[in-house]
């Protein structure tokens, strides 16, 4: 009985593995389709919804820093972030 118990357990594991492994596939693919048409106020917007979420920070900021690259004139989105981690940090305290 705990043979046949192990041997499930053992399915349904690499099961679901390989189920993480196909969304987070997915998620990224999702991830980079919507990257390439999102306007610096959804950036923004993004990031702040992703609070606690470092990496996708890391990743709005890798996406608010290409946006600067492309802008010779005007608001760096990255000052942007960075303000709004400046009031988060002071908010907290």
């Amino acid at each position: 009985m705990t043979s046949l118990l192990s041997a499930d357990l053992a399915t349904v594991s690499a099961e679901i593995h390989n189920l993480r492994a196909a969304l987070l596939t997915s998620d990224v693919q999702v991830t980079w389709e919507e990257a390439e048409g999102l306007t610096p106020g959804e950036i923004v917007t993004r990031y702040v919804a992703a609070r606690g979420d470092h990496g996708t920070q890391h990743w709005l900021r890798t996406l608010a820093a290409e946006h600067d690259a492309a802008q010779l004139f005007g608001p760096r989105l990255l000052d942007e972030l960075d303000q709004l981690d400046d009031s988060s940090t002071l908010a907290a305290a």
